[in-house]
């Protein structure tokens, strides 16, 4: 037997084995044995021969083999694969199209496999249960996502939603990928098998809503399950999961995991696992893992750089960086905005500005609106209010409110109430339904006892629906993470937080700290003003975790907004009172609190 021959021989019995598998085993299973078609060359060679012994009239079964190999060997080759089924003597079937939309869909062209779709069902064929999925991830791929509505509609019309597991897989993937997660979970419960897939489908989709609590609760139960195994794909879901809420103990129990069942910790894992530890506080074991990690790539570099960074730890990350530069690593946008950024929390004015000097000459970068951002939060924070409003007018990029905003800060920490109303206003006439100008002008009018201004300013904000968001501190406890709300009761143990807050109150006042009454802007008199600032969202989750962790253990919290001026002397004083360790993760770096000091040196 020729090897021509032994080659349509295997097709023809892999075809006939997978009439009798599951639609998710069929794709498996013609991966592997075809893995030695993918060389297009060959490929060719192999169409040639059809082409001279006119197997191409004859043998449907042997092209239609030869259409999928080449569709999904690369997406260069899909026009090839288009070009055999267009010249064909014979309608082509529906493998043949379900192929060609496979490679579509996988490709950087995945809109192309909906044409492909039409033009299929244009010349009588019906669509079967291979079809449906590939068709789904294009369309999880594509905007607007109406056109998978559409399909799922015909989907259900043909009667496949509730009778094949890998339809319904490819249906909670795409309306997860989409964002509408509500609906991927309902499908996901009616799914009458949940493989790996579906489980990192539900997972993935929580965590690109930003719902990482609903994320690590689906991973908990999935662990629960014995048919069902955690794969690379789970791992590095629940990581980053991990990383935005700050849950250090779920995060070392991944870890722990991924050692014990000696998963490979390659470059992607590595990387996740060290901006988990970086994001979760612990930078000294970021680093030990990042050392040990043998695959780096520059995505690899930047976390690290940045972790470092937002540890206010700026020569570390300055040595890191030129450490990367060793190994011939040419730094990316991302990575000089966190060197930028390590400058700014550090006060690094002249190394700042010189990197921004050297960008284009010296690392081939063009600085973007970012990397200027970053310039005039350094000048700001330094103090250099003019020279940071100088860098704005100059800049060759039009100003963003990200840029304005910077410096906005710059003049609330200087208290700059003339410039901070001119560059609120800019702020304005970029966004006009901005928050932060909005929240700003109310509170410069406050602390200056203009309370008339402040009403305008808050109606204003009501007319135009514009609300501020609450702040919001999230704490991990025994693997589980709470959340408190600014000004929130609603804790089951509400009583005992209170408790604790009033203990922290006396404490306090013993060693004589004096609330910073003037960041409330509400026109109460100065004991509503204090009990205001102690039901802020970080105080009520140490608090927290005062009365629910042993002496001595750290309390690492989260929180979405800028830590305020009160909370920042508080938390020093409670540090030494409590003799804790205090991590706060703000909006934008770390707060190591211990022994009455603070690792931002009161730089932030």
């Amino acid at each position: 037997m020729c090897c021509a021959q032994q080659d349509m021989l295997r097709r023809f019995l892999v075809v006939r084995i997978c009439e009798n598998l599951d639609s998710k085993n069929v794709f498996i299973l013609k991966k592997r044995c075809f893995s030695s078609f993918s060389n297009i060359k060959h490929l060719k060679r192999i169409h040639a021969k059809y082409i001279r012994n006119g197997s191409i009239e004859e043998d449907i079964l042997a092209i239609g083999k030869l259409v999928a190999d080449i569709s999904i060997s690369s997406p260069s080759n899909l026009n090839y694969a288009r070009s055999i089924v267009a010249h064909l003597p014979y309608r082509p079937n529906v493998f043949m199209w379900n192929s060609l939309i496979r490679g579509y869909a996988q490709s950087a062209m995945p809109e192309e496999a909906i044409p492909l779709y039409c033009e299929m069902i244009k010349q009588g064929l019906l669509p079967n249960n291979y079809t449906f999925p590939f068709v789904l991830k294009a369309c999880a791929q594509l905007s607007p996502t109406y056109v998978g509505l559409v399909f799922h509609g015909t989907i259900i019309k043909r009667g496949f939603e509730d009778c094949d597991p890998f339809i319904q897989t490819s249906l909670v993937y795409f309306y997860a990928s989409c964002g509408f997660i509500d609906s991927a979970r309902q499908l996901f419960d009616r799914c009458s098998v949940r493989d790996t897939t579906s489980w990192n489908a539900l997972i993935k989709g929580y965590v690109k809503v930003g719902r990482y609590i609903d994320a690590i609760r689906v991973f908990r139960i999935m662990q629960d399950r014995r048919d069902v195994e955690v794969d690379e794909i789970t791992l590095l879901g629940v990581v980053l999961a991990c990383s935005q809420l700050g849950a250090l103990d779920m995060g070392r129990w991944v870890h722990t995991y991924i050692d014990k069942n000696h998963v490979n910790l390659n470059r992607n894992l590595g990387t996740a696992l060290i901006d988990m530890y970086a994001r979760c506080g612990c930078i000294d074991i970021a680093l030990d893992l990042f050392r040990r990690q043998s695959e780096k790539d520059v995505r690899t570099w930047s976390v690290m750089i940045g972790g470092l960074a937002a540890h206010g730890l700026a020569k570390e990350a300055l040595n890191l960086f030129f450490e990367m530069q060793q190994f011939r690593l040419s730094p990316d946008s991302v990575i000089l905005t966190h060197v930028l950024s390590a400058c700014s929390h550090a006060g690094m004015v002249t190394v700042g500005l010189k990197i921004l000097n050297e960008m284009s000459e010296v690392h081939n970068v063009e600085p973007k609106i970012e990397h200027y951002g970053c310039i005039v939060d350094l000048l700001g924070r330094a103090g250099h209010l003019e020279e940071a409003l100088d860098i704005i007018r100059r800049t060759p990029l039009k100003p963003d409110v990200v840029l304005w905003g910077a410096l906005l800060v710059a003049c609330r920490a200087y208290k700059n109430v003339e410039m901070g109303e001119t560059v609120a206003r800019e702020m304005l006439k970029l966004d006009p339904h901005h928050c932060g100008a909005h929240v700003f002008l109310s509170n410069v009018y406050a602390s200056t006892g203009r309370w008339d201004a402040v009403d305008q300013v808050r109606h204003s904000m009501k007319e135009q629906g514009i609300k501020k968001a609450p702040g919001s501190s999230l704490i991990e406890l025994d693997g589980d993470v709470y959340e408190f709300i600014a000004g929130d009761e609603r804790h089951p143990q509400s009583t005992q937080i209170n408790l604790m807050l009033d203990e922290i109150a006396r404490l306090m006042k013993l060693e004589g700290h004096v609330s910073a009454t003037r960041e409330v802007a509400l026109d109460i008199d100065d004991e509503e003003k204090e009990r205001a600032l102690y039901r802020h969202s970080e105080k009520l989750a140490v608090a927290f975790g005062l009365i629910n962790t042993r002496q001595g253990s750290p309390i690492r919290i989260v929180k979405n907004l800028r830590v305020c001026e009160d909370c920042h002397s508080v938390m020093k004083l409670i540090s030494k009172a409590f003799n804790r360790l205090i991590v706060i993760r703000d909006r934008s770096r770390f707060h190591h609190f211990k022994d009455g000091l603070c690792s931002c040196r009161d730089y932030w």
